[in-house]
């Protein structure tokens, strides 16, 4: 870690003689240890090694940046001089800064010492578990890794973060297959801190891969009909509420004023049951955010607190462009509150809908509305799942939608990463041949 100091030292005051007025860096290595499938069978162990300085600065309100990966004096002094010839070509933003000092905190998260052994033993556990479980399936590609992070944060405002992390993460794609029938490709990932637990029995794995294996002899729905989406946690982070936070509640839309929230902070902008976090520090997430781009602590925070819009994610740049405050976090890490109704219960009183697992879309409108194709998904009629869908198109309002809440499941999707359980939502509309 003192290499990666000395290091930030060295680029900050290089920055400084070239003329810049304030200058903050990060200094990263990394190893990983990785073992691949491909198409069901071994076919890689290797070691990658990943190292890189980012430095920003400022003159005269002015900001530059560069990225670089060599980390020999010549290279630095470089680095140091384009990153302050950036900045003079720049237009002046007096909204830019870093955050003040002093602060000095060290952090050791997650494993940063691998097992590698444990970690073979349970890839190849893995590979039977799903060949005896599910023989319909092949996996196209595994990726099992251990990564190993040494990184420092460092500003001129006396501000400095060094972090040790390490973190185990599975990576899936794979269809189902029975004679010349195929699924749509589905994936899934896997962060962990430890290996105690077979990898199948991790999150909802084991589940998503036999609703994968359901979804042979797949149909588009017949005619057009306005019912009920029942999302998936994977789905309903991404698709759902990964979009609603970038439309409504990010930097980008509330600087140029097209987010539909921007004018709602404290008003109802979603049902009741609705409760959503930005919680990088929560310990259920591997790894997280414990300082902000700017150099800030994290914090976790609400977006969305019983349906009353209560948080934007914002840094402090888009803080100081709106007037609005400063996020505690500028995380993507998204946690929702999980119901009391069994994922069961809530498909048994859907008389007319779709259960979605994937979602193929392009960016919702600044108005909150999409439409895309279900992927890996299935009809719901009369409280049953029904037959599985092909060429089936999905639309409607994010924004309209978060206000038609049917149901919220206690089950939930825990993968290091994300903390989501299953809702569904009335009013939208599924149309096919």
């Amino acid at each position: 870690m003192e290499k990666l100091l000395k290091i930030a030292d060295f680029l900050l005051e290089a920055a400084k003689a070239d003329g810049a007025d304030c200058a903050q860096c990060t200094v990263l290595e990394s190893e990983t240890r990785e073992f691949n499938v491909d198409g069901g069978d071994f076919s890689l162990m290797r070691t990658l090694f990943d190292r890189y300085i980012s430095l920003t600065v400022l003159k005269d309100h002015r900001p530059g940046s560069v990225v670089v990966n060599r980390f020999d004096e010549a290279s630095l002094l470089s680095a140091a001089r384009d990153c302050v010839a950036a900045a003079e070509s720049a237009e002046p933003d007096e909204a830019r800064e870093f955050a003040p000092g002093p602060a000095d905190e060290s952090f050791t998260l997650g494993a940063p010492e691998p097992d590698t052994h444990a970690l073979f033993s349970r890839t190849a556990e893995l590979m039977k578990d799903v060949a005896d479980r599910h023989p319909k399936l092949l996996m196209e590609q595994l990726i099992a890794a251990h990564t190993r992070t040494k990184k420092v944060y460092r500003n001129t405002n006396g501000v400095t973060y060094r972090t040790l992390s390490g973190e185990y993460g599975v990576s899936l794609t794979y269809s189902a297959h029975d004679g010349d029938d195929s699924t749509s490709m589905y994936g899934g990932s896997l962060s962990l801190t430890d290996l105690s637990r077979p990898f199948i029995e991790g999150s909802l794995i084991d589940r998503e891969m036999a609703e994968v294996e359901a979804q042979l002899g797949a149909e588009p729905v017949n005619g057009k009909f306005t019912g009920t989406a029942l999302f998936a946690p994977g789905c309903l982070a991404g698709d759902v509420f990964g979009q609603v936070v970038e439309n409504f509640a990010s930097d980008t839309p509330l600087i140029d004023g097209t987010s539909l929230w921007k004018d709602k902070l404290g008003e109802k902008v979603a049902d009741e049951r609705i409760t959503l976090s930005i919680s990088p520090r929560d310990p259920r997430i591997v790894g997280g955010q414990r300082y902000t781009g700017e150099g800030y602590p994290a914090e976790d925070f609400d977006v969305i607190r019983d349906g009353v819009l209560t948080g934007f994610r914002l840094s402090q740049y888009a803080a100081n462009k709106t007037g609005l405050p400063r996020s505690g976090s500028t995380s993507s890490v998204l946690i929702a509150k999980p119901g009391d109704t069994p994922l069961a219960d809530i498909i048994a009183g859907i008389e007319n809908g779709v259960y979605l697992m994937r979602f193929s879309g392009g960016h919702p409108s600044a108005n909150g509305e999409f439409s895309g194709v279900a992927k890996n998904g299935f009809l719901i009629e009369n409280g049953k799942l029904g037959k599985p869908l092909t060429e089936t198109m999905i639309s409607g309002n994010l924004s309209d939608m978060l206000l038609h809440l049917r149901a919220v499941s206690r089950e939930t999707l825990e993968d290091g990463s994300t903390v989501m359980p299953y809702m569904a939502f009335d009013g939208v509309t599924v149309s096919g041949k």
